[in-house]
């Protein structure tokens, strides 16, 4: 499976879902933030977003991509700073589903449409995410038949955001499948 693809098209989903909400005023200025940008599927997001956002409002649009490192003040802060800005849309990646909601809804009480990409952001107005349990259930599939349905498995979780939340239990719906794990 080709990622790139993938991240391009929920970067698009997420600047059309928004577009209701923002066609009443000028397309200026967006405010991307994103767990990692040394991560390249978050480096794909941005590219997709900035992309797609020059599409629909031409190329003076300020794109602003910026990195929480999955810290929540951090992109609290972030978000705060798009407030300042002015910003018309915040792209969002959360690094925390529901901490980041009361920053979300300053934004929003700003009049700043806000979108979460990947991940849910408690009051975002639109949701772009890929089915994160079945991608859980496919990469546990592989690991099983890999192992030829033995052995031991341990699963590590990442941030609590709920893509790893679904995948971790696609996962373990895949393993409970799989006898001898």
């Amino acid at each position: 499976m080709r990622l790139k693809p993938i991240v391009t098209a929920l970067c698009a989903g997420a600047l059309l879902a928004a577009s209701p909400f923002a066609s009443a005023k000028e397309l200026k200025a967006i405010g991307v933030t994103v767990g990692d940008l040394a991560n390249p599927f978050f480096v794909q997001i941005t590219k997709g977003a900035e992309l797609e956002a020059r599409k629909l409002a031409g190329d003076n649009v300020k794109v602003t991509l910026v990195s929480s490192g999955y810290d929540l003040g951090q992109q609290v802060a972030q978000i705060d700073n798009f407030i300042a800005a002015k910003v018309d849309m915040i792209i969002l990646n959360a690094a925390d589903s529901k901490g980041i909601g009361p920053a979300v809804k300053r934004a929003k009480e700003a009049g700043i449409v806000v979108v979460a990409v990947d991940v849910a952001a408690e009051g975002a107005d639109a949701t772009i995410t890929s089915d994160n349990t079945q991608a859980g259930e496919l990469a546990c599939k592989y690991i099983s038949d890999r192992l030829n349905n033995k052995g031991n498995v341990v699963i590590i979780n990442g941030p609590p955001v709920s893509a790893v939340q679904n995948r971790v239990e696609g996962c373990e719906t895949e393993f409970k499948k799989t006898p001898g794990h």
